[in-house]
C-alpha cells in the first residue's frame, strides 16, 4: 500500500504534543437545504458523530465544539467571527476545525438565508488567525472549493521549509462535479462514516494509538471510493492545502482515560459495525486487517456489534466501562436476516428527545423518497407535540412546498397558492432562499391573480347591482305606441352592456322595424339615444295587411300606410332595467316619411317600450 504523503496541520503537535495549543471546532449539519433539494435524513446526524469524536479523541474541549443543526447564514457567520476573536485573542498556537454536512451546488452552500459561496468560505478560513485552519466539507460538489491548487488525488507530498506547522487544509467529501452520497445502511454521509471510523482508530495504519490526518483522508478517501463505484456515481474525495512546516499530525489519541477499546484481531477479513443499543445510530465501522490488529476506540456505554462475513449477518451485544478492551470475536453473536440490515432502529425503546430526532430523520427520509404527505404527517405530529421545534416547522415547509409542485403539475393553482403560502408561513426564511425566489415570484403572480379575480367579482356584482346588462346578453320587449310601430314584438341583443341592435315585427301595419340604440350610463338608469327605420310588407310588395286609418300630424291627418310604409327616425329618452332584467323605455322619436305627394314629412312621435332581457 502507498503510503500516503499528506503533510498537513490540524492539531500543531508532533507525537509528543510538545507545546500547548487551543482548539476550536465549527460542527455544521443540515438536512433541509433549499426548497429545491431532496432533504437530506442524516447530516444533522453526521454533525453529532463528528462532534463526539472530536471531544472524545480529539482533545477538544466540549465548550469550544460549538454544534449548529441547520443555522442560517448570518449563524454561521457570527460563529465564525467569533471563533476568530479566541484565536486573535489566545497566547497560544490554536487550531480551528471547521465541518459542514448538507447541500451544497458548484458554488454556494445551500443554509437558510443568504447563500455563503465556496469562494466566501474559502476567503474566511484564510483571514481565520488562527495557527491552523481545517475545513471538512461533506457536500455534493464540494471539490469546487479546491478547485485552486487543489487535486483529486489520494496522495500527494510537499516541501517543509518551517519546522512550525502553519497555514490551511481543506478536505471535501466529492470532486467539484461530483455527488456526496447518504447511504441508509450506514445512517450518514458515505465519507463522514468512514472518516469518523478511521479516527476511532480504524484508520491507524501503524498500529501506535494514534490516527494521523493523513492516515484518517486516506482510509476516508479508499473506503468511499470502494464504497460508491458500485451505486455508478462514483464519489473521489479531494483537498486543497496552503501548508507551511512539518511533524506528522495526530486527529485523534486513542489511548484515553475515558474510553474503552474493542480489538479486531489480525487475519479475519469480516466487517464490523458497532451501533448504539438501540441500533439507531451507527458509531463506527472497521474490516479485519491480514497484517494487523484493528482497535476502535469507543465511549463507555452499551453497544449492539453486527459482524458481516460474505452472506452471513450476526448480531452480539457489548457493554463496555472506562478502561475495558474488549475483542470483538469474544462476544456471543446470534444469526441475522441480512434484510433486516445494518441500522436497524426501534423507537419504541428510545427516550423521548431521541425518539423526536428519529422521527424527523424518518420524516426527512420520506421526503427523499417523495413522499411529502406522509412526511407532513410525521410533522404535524411533532408539532402538535412541541410547537416550538424550529426543526420540525423546516421540514413542514419543505413538504408543502413538494406538495404544491404536485398542484402546479396538474394546474391547481389555488391549491397551490395555498400551500406555498402555508410553506411561507412554515418558515419565513424561505424568502431567502434562492430557488424559492422563483417560487415566491410565482406565487406573488398568483397572489395578483387571485386579487384581480376577486376584484372583477367584487366588481361585477356592484354593476349587476347598477346594470344587470353587465351579464344579461338578449332581450324581447313590446311597443304599444312607437315610433317603431303600432303594435311591435321585438328582439334584441346587448353588446358591450351599452349597444343594443333591435329588429321588430310590427303586427299594427304589418312590417317591420330596424334599430340601433346606445344607452351609455353604466346605472340601472340611463339616457339613450337611437336610430332606425321602419318598412311595411306592402312596400315590399307583400300584399298583407290593411290600412288601418289615419294619423294627424301638424294639425294634418297622414294614413298610417304612409307613415309606417317606410321611414327613418332619430330617438332619445331614458331606459331602464331592473335587476331581474325587466326593461322600460319611455322617449321620444323624430320619423321622417314621404307623403303620397311625394313631399316629405317630419313627425314626432312617442316611445313606451317594456320587455325582459336575460
Amino acid at each position: 500500500m502507498r503510503t500516503l504523503l499528506f503533510v498537513v496541520a490540524f492539531m500543531a503537535v508532533a507525537h509528543s504534543f510538545a507545546h500547548a495549543e487551543q482548539r476550536y471546532a465549527v460542527v455544521i449539519g443540515a438536512n433541509p437545504g433549499w426548497s429545491s433539494d431532496r432533504p437530506l435524513r442524516y447530516a444533522e446526524n453526521d454533525a453529532e458523530r463528528m462532534r463526539d469524536v472530536l471531544v472524545a479523541l480529539g482533545n477538544f474541549a466540549p465548550d469550544r465544539v460549538i454544534l449548529l443543526r441547520d443555522p442560517d447564514t448570518s449563524e454561521v457567520r457570527a460563529t465564525l467571527r467569533d471563533l476568530g476573536h479566541l484565536a486573535q485573542n489566545s497566547s497560544e498556537d490554536t487550531v480551528a476545525f471547521i465541518y459542514y454536512s448538507g447541500h451544497a451546488d458548484d458554488t454556494r452552500l445551500h443554509l437558510k438565508g443568504e447563500p455563503m459561496t465556496f469562494k466566501e468560505l474559502h476567503q474566511t478560513l484564510r483571514s481565520l488567525p488562527a495557527t491552523i485552519k481545517v475545513a471538512v466539507i461533506d457536500a455534493c460538489k464540494s471539490g469546487a472549493v479546491t478547485r485552486k491548487g487543489g487535486a483529486r488525488v489520494d496522495e500527494f507530498a510537499i516541501t517543509v521549509d518551517n519546522p512550525k506547522l502553519s497555514g490551511m487544509v481543506i478536505l471535501t467529501s466529492s470532486g467539484a462535479d461530483e455527488l456526496s452520497q447518504e447511504s441508509r445502511a450506514l445512517a450518514g454521509s458515505v465519507f463522514t462514516h468512514h472518516f469518523v471510523s478511521g479516527l476511532r482508530g480504524a484508520a491507524d495504519q501503524d498500529g501506535d494509538h494514534q490516527v494521523t490526518l493523513t492516515e484518517a483522508y486516506h482510509y476516508a478517501f479508499t473506503r468511499t471510493r470502494a464504497d460508491t463505484a458500485p451505486t455508478g456515481v462514483p464519489q473521489r474525495p479531494s483537498f486543497r492545502y496552503e501548508l507551511s512546516g512539518q511533524g506528522e499530525l495526530v486527529m485523534a489519541q486513542l489511548k484515553q482515560p475515558k474510553t474503552a477499546r474493542v480489538t479486531l484481531p489480525k487475519g479475519n477479513g469480516s466487517k464490523y459495525v458497532v451501533l448504539d443499543s438501540h441500533e439507531w445510530r451507527l458509531i463506527a465501522e472497521a474490516r479485519g486487517d491480514k497484517e494487523r490488529d484493528v482497535s476502535l476506540a469507543l465511549a463507555p456505554g452499551s453497544y449492539r456489534v453486527k459482524r458481516m462475513s460474505g452472506d452471513r449477518l450476526e448480531v452480539g451485544s457489548l457493554v463496555l466501562a472506562a478502561g475495558d478492551k474488549a475483542i470483538v470475536d469474544n462476544i456471543a453473536y446470534k444469526s441475522a436476516p441480512l434484510s433486516q440490515g445494518i441500522v436497524k432502529g426501534n423507537p419504541d425503546e428510545l427516550p423521548p428527545e431521541e425518539l423526536r430526532e428519529y422521527k424527523r430523520a424518518e420524516a426527512f427520509g420520506l421526503l427523499a423518497q417523495s413522499q411529502a404527505n406522509a412526511a407532513l404527517n410525521i410533522f404535524d405530529q411533532l408539532l402538535r407535540e412541541s410547537p416550538q421545534d424550529v426543526l420540525a416547522w423546516r421540514g413542514r415547509a419543505r413538504a408543502l412546498v413538494r406538495i404544491a409542485e404536485a398542484y402546479q403539475k396538474v394546474n391547481d393553482h389555488l391549491r397551490e397558492r395555498l400551500t406555498l403560502n402555508d410553506a411561507l408561513k412554515a418558515d419565513p426564511t424561505l424568502t431567502n432562499d434562492p430557488m424559492f425566489q422563483l417560487w415566491y415570484k410565482h406565487l406573488t403572480e398568483l397572489d395578483a391573480r387571485a386579487q384581480e379575480t376577486f376584484e372583477a367579482k367584487l366588481q361585477l356584482q356592484k354593476e349587476i347591482k347598477q346594470n344587470p346588462r353587465t351579464v344579461k346578453f338578449w332581450g324581447v320587449g313590446i311597443d304599444i305606441i312607437s315610433a317603431r310601430g303600432m303594435f311591435t314584438i321585438d328582439g334584441y341583443l346587448v353588446l358591450k352592456r351599452m349597444l343594443m341592435p333591435r329588429i321588430a315585427l310590427d303586427l299594427g301595419s304589418a312590417g317591420v322595424d330596424a334599430g340601433l340604440v346606445l344607452a351609455p350610463l353604466p346605472y340601472r338608469w340611463s339616457p339613450f339615444l337611437g336610430i332606425g327605420g321602419h318598412m311595411s310588407f306592402r312596400k315590399m310588395g307583400i300584399p298583407v295587411g290593411q290600412d288601418p286609418g289615419m294619423v294627424m300630424v301638424n294639425d294634418q291627418n297622414y294614413s298610417t300606410a304612409e307613415m309606417f310604409g317606410l321611414h327613418g327616425r332619430a330617438e332619445f329618452g331614458v331606459q331602464f332595467v331592473g335587476r331581474s332584467g325587466f326593461t322600460t323605455e319611455i322617449g321620444f322619436a323624430l320619423l321622417t316619411f314621404q307623403r303620397v305627394d311625394g313631399k316629405q314629412v317630419q313627425s314626432g312621435w312617442p316611445i313606451f317600450h317594456f320587455g325582459w332581457v336575460w
